[in-house]
């Protein structure tokens, strides 16, 4: 028997002596050592020409190969708005610069002449009205401008020049009034002249309005020829009684009871009282008032007021001045040339624009200033013609007044109306310390003044000034209203009353530079 077969192993595989080749791994990224293949630096450009020749001078080569290129569009705009920003700027400042040294040139050898009557004379002197341009708590705002564009040429001319202060709507009206109405009641004789000193130097009156009328009158801006001409129709043309404004305002205020104090009933008087009569008390013997103190407001000072008997006198011949010498003399006297400055004041939010644009063209004002200046330092005169435009002069300025402006009347109600609502408290409080109804309380003590009626009519007075003052010149300078003229004020063959200075005709390619 055979012995069992057992499975034969199987035999290896067979192995290709030429295997296939296999992929190479990927290579691991390794900063430290894989590197970029070196870039080819580009060849340098070839330099012909003198650049050429200059590369042997030391210049670097990437200098004389640069070209220029326009920068962004953001630095261009940037660059662009600066540049033109900065060249008008220069340009209106260099043109200022020119016209005043232009004008100083021409006028400045009439400076340099002798003064007729040597040492002891004197030169040319004008009086600059500056009315307060409405909505601008700055009352000096004309008078500001006067001195930028008009003074420099003045002063180099050797004129002189006065400048009243107008701290309220319609205060040049009221001093022209009252400066004309002296003068025409010291011609009539109802006031005595002023004195006079015989001293160097001191001018008479004669010798005074001869200087007044060959220096002149600047009156700058529409408001202070609207008060000025109103001055001028109120002195001339008015009557010549005695006036003096704040007189006027306490004679309103001295009979409208907001301090009247109602009398105690009196007891019945017994057989042994003695007579009311004889009482010292209550006798009726007139007494000295007492000197009312000064406002503090520089246009409103005014001589001390003269004593009763003075007074009783001057309303006696108040009352007995011949109604002819109301009747305005004819002919006027001769008037100061006038001399009319155009003026401009933009305030508020919404005239920015405008204040930008005035800003970059300074030179318009620095030309307007220089043209009246000349006219009044050569005296180039002309008559006041209204139908020729003298009247609407500067109108396009009363477009500029701002909308607080025009509620002036409504702004002075209120603050009338809530300053007598606490009067009403704070005279109670006055009356009951005047009476010793109350100590003083511990303000009061800190303070060391106890507030007394006097003290209340004083501040109320003051109070009053100011607003009735405005509400007085607002109805004089307000847009609707219009300049104060009398037909009598012209003869009708164009050689009127009033002289102004003659201005050179605007150009209107100058205002569009």
């Amino acid at each position: 028997m055979s012995a069992p077969e057992h499975p034969r192993p199987s035999p290896p595989p067979a192995t290709n002596p030429n295997p296939p080749p296999q992929p190479n791994p990927a290579p691991t990224a390794n900063p430290s050592s894989s590197k970029p293949p070196p870039v080819a630096k580009p060849k340098p450009v070839e330099l012909t020409g003198f650049r050429s020749a200059l590369s042997h001078t030391g210049i670097p080569h990437s200098v004389l190969t640069w070209k220029p290129k326009l920068p962004s569009r953001n630095w261009l705009i940037f660059w662009t708005i600066t540049a033109s920003i900065s060249g008008a700027y220069y340009y209106d400042r260099r043109e200022c610069k020119r016209i005043k040294e232009e004008t100083i040139r021409k006028v400045e050898s009439q400076g340099k002449e002798i003064l007729q009557g040597g040492s002891l004379g004197l030169n040319r002197k004008v009086t600059v009205y500056g009315a307060k341009w409405p909505g601008d708590e700055d009352t000096d705002r004309a008078l500001r401008y006067f001195r930028k564009y008009v003074k420099p040429y003045l002063v180099a001319a050797a004129i002189d020049y006065d400048l009243p202060t107008s701290p309220l709507h319609g205060s040049i009206t009221r001093q022209i009034h009252a400066k004309i109405l002296a003068q025409r009641r010291q011609a009539l004789g109802l006031e005595p002249p002023s004195p006079q000193l015989s001293l160097p130097g001191v001018l008479s009156p004669e010798e005074y309005q001869k200087r007044e009328l060959e220096g002149g009158v600047v009156l700058v801006g529409r408001a202070s020829l609207k008060e000025y001409m109103e001055g001028l129709k109120r002195g001339w043309m008015g009557r010549v009684d005695s006036w003096k404004w704040e007189d006027e305002i306490e004679n309103k205020l001295k009979n409208d009871g907001v301090f009247y104090q109602p009398q105690p009933t009196e007891p019945q008087s017994t057989e042994h009282d003695a007579p009311l009569e004889n009482t010292p008390e209550l006798t009726n013997t007139p007494t000295a008032p007492t000197p009312k103190a000064t406002t503090g407001l520089g246009f409103l000072s005014r001589p001390q007021p003269p004593s009763p008997l003075q007074t009783g006198q001057s309303q006696q011949t108040t009352y007995q001045i011949p109604e002819r010498y109301h009747t305005p003399p004819s002919p006027l006297p001769p008037q100061p040339p006038i001399l009319l400055l155009p003026f401009v004041n933009h305030i508020g939010f919404s005239q920015i624009p405008q204040m930008i644009l005035s800003f970059f063209t300074e030179r318009h004002r620095v030309k307007e200033g220089s043209e009246a200046a000349l006219a009044l330092i050569n005296n180039h005169i002309r008559p006041f013609n209204p139908s020729s435009g003298d009247l609407d002069f500067d109108v396009a300025s009363e477009e500029y007044y701002n909308k607080d402006s025009r509620k002036l009347p409504t702004k002075i109600e209120e603050a009338r109306k809530d300053y007598y609502e606490n009067l009403k408290v704070r005279i109670e409080e006055a009356r009951k310390y005047e009476n010793g109804e109350r100590e003083m309380t511990e303000e009061e003590k800190k303070s060391g003044k106890v507030i007394r009626i006097d003290d209340l009519m004083e501040e109320r007075k003051k109070k009053e000034l100011r607003w009735m003052g405005n509400e007085e010149g607002w109805e004089i300078i307000r847009p609707e209203s219009q300049v104060s003229w009398d037909e009598r004020w012209s003869n009708g063959n164009g050689d009127g009353w009033l002289k102004v200075f003659e201005l050179p005709k605007s150009d209107s390619n100058e205002k569009s530079e």
